[in-house]
């Protein structure tokens, strides 16, 4: 009788213990179902003509900025996804050239350029979360190009708390670089302009994009190579303070070793400057061993930098078969994520492409250094950060080769408060399309807790996106694959954008068409 007692007790305890774990486990399985919603898909506004940019959520509305050939459209939809308006902005000339958004709680600015005879305009105006102009529109910049243009001139980007806008122009000619820089406030007000020139050697000088920190300071890197064919053997950091006299220039040792692409980040929480790039032994060589990088105290600009050599066992968990010693050749620096203490995290991405039948050999030297803004008599260097995505990249001339894009492994490295590489994580992945790059590669979504990594897999249906996720300490995670309830959508997780703590507007396309959908996890 004791016994059965004690038995019914440890089972009564047992059943109080199971219930909480089950509770736990189905509250787990709720909270990471994610539920999508669909916008309307308008028939005409066909995936290869249009441009856009997701903009997020400003006020109680989700707004997308639509470039459909000349017609520049702001569409806006409400917490349902449910469309409120598609409407063309009228006081938009024709044919824009670019356009750059900034968001805020209840109203968006525009940035854009537009080109009337010989004279480039740059522009600004005020908007609201119903797509309304509620400013005068303001003319930031001129310049006479001539009747013919490239895409733009200026760039625009801004700071982390959005008060601070640079718009600057960086033009060569006659081996001469001219920039200037326009720094504005959050209604852009005029805070501090400066123009410079510089000697210049396009076949041996490279610049990155141009950030700005909070306080309104200008960075970017100069990179140097000893000959046009080389790997690159100097980096300097540029900086300029709002007031100051001209730019400052700090040169950074690399140690006897030779880079190519530089990624570059401000952590305004620790007041610094973060220089990333991959490096290689010998300034020809092809073969890249591993990651330098640097951080640069913005008021005293002293400098710590480390080399991080990839070991075997990262270098074996990347390369493919027969290919040990090309494991990393492929990469490119792709995100950043900054902690509180001063550590980040990188992510970089396996790309390559190929040319059937035609000119076969995909060459990263090309890719890097090859200057798609040269038009006519003047080279416009701007930032790469284009704004809205254009995806038509559809190839419908039988004369031209088709290209095959390849998107492949992402690699994931910690960085510590040292900069030697604390931990290291890749996700397996291969994706490969002919002519159209859209659905392939990834987004990301930052949950504070994990960051995701959203994709379509190789040889998956485009309406399944694979959803993994990385921690801060580099323990990973595989959730159930995303999928759509609703026939014939196919997304671009490489285009969407984080609008929410937990949430995401990606691009689809519905027969053709484009639309968008919100997901929340």
């Amino acid at each position: 009788m004791i016994l059965k007692n004690m038995l019914f007790k440890n089972k009564s305890k047992m059943k109080r213990v199971i219930f909480p774990v089950l509770l736990t486990l189905l509250i787990n399985m709720v909270s990471n179902a994610q539920n999508i919603t669909y916008s309307v898909v308008h028939g005409g506004e066909n995936e290869r003509e249009v441009n856009f940019e997701i903009l997020g959520k400003v006020g109680p509305n989700y707004l997308v900025f639509k470039n459909i050939t000349w017609r520049s459209i702001i569409q806006v939809f409400d917490k349902d996804m449910k469309e409120l308006s598609n409407e063309r902005l009228k006081f938009v000339p024709d044919k824009i050239l670019n356009a750059d958004f900034i968001t805020y709680p209840n109203h968006f600015l525009m940035i854009y350029q537009h080109q009337k005879n010989a004279i480039l305009y740059c522009k600004a105006v005020k908007m609201n979360a119903v797509g309304e102009r509620i400013s005068e529109v303001t003319t930031l910049d001129t310049l006479r190009i001539g009747v013919r243009s490239p895409n733009g001139v200026y760039s625009t980007v801004y700071s982390e708390d959005k008060k601070r806008i640079l718009v600057y122009k960086m033009l060569e000619k006659n081996n001469t670089l001219h920039l200037v820089t326009r720094l504005y406030d959050a209604d852009m007000n005029l805070l501090d302009s400066t123009r410079a020139v510089f000697d210049y050697n396009d076949r041996k000088e490279v610049y990155s994009p141009f950030q700005v920190a909070n306080d309104g300071s200008i960075f970017y890197t100069r990179e140097i190579k000893s000959g046009a064919r080389e790997n690159i053997s100097q980096l300097q950091v540029v900086t300029h303070s709002p007031g100051a006299d001209g730019f400052e220039t700090t040169a950074i040792d690399l140690g006897n070793k030779f880079i190519d692409e530089v990624s570059i980040k401000i952590d305004n929480l620790n007041n610094n400057f973060i220089v990333n790039s991959f490096y290689y032994p010998e300034k020809r060589s092809s073969n890249i061993a591993g990651l330098f990088s640097a951080v640069i105290n913005r008021q005293n600009k002293q400098v710590k930098s480390f080399v991080n050599i990839f070991n075997d066992s990262l270098r074996a968990k990347m390369a493919g078969t027969n290919q040990f010693r090309f494991a990393f050749d492929n990469l490119f620096l792709k995100n950043i994520f900054v902690k509180k203490d001063g550590s980040y995290i990188l992510v970089a991405e396996e790309y390559s492409t190929q040319n059937i039948g035609g000119y076969n050999r995909w060459n990263r030297w090309d890719y890097l250094y090859s200057n798609p803004y040269s038009a006519y008599d003047y080279n416009y260097m701007y930032s790469p950060y284009y704004r809205y995505n254009r995806f038509n990249s559809f190839n419908n001339n039988n004369n031209i080769p088709t290209t095959r894009y390849y998107y492949d492994k992402i690699l994931i490295l910690n960085l510590g408060q040292s900069l030697e590489l604390d931990w290291s994580n890749a996700i397996l992945k291969s994706q490969t399309n002919d002519d159209d790059d859209s659905f392939l590669s990834f987004g990301t979504m930052n949950a504070g807790g994990e960051i995701h990594f959203l994709f379509i897999e190789k040889g998956r249906n485009s309406q399944l996106i694979s959803n993994h996720s990385v921690s801060p300490y580099g323990n990973f995670f595989r959730y159930p694959t995303i999928k759509s309830r609703e026939a014939g959508f196919e997304f671009m997780p490489r285009l969407s954008k984080q609008v929410g703590a937990r949430q995401v507007i990606m691009p689809c396309v519905y027969r053709g068409n484009i639309g968008f959908a919100r997901i929340d996890f």
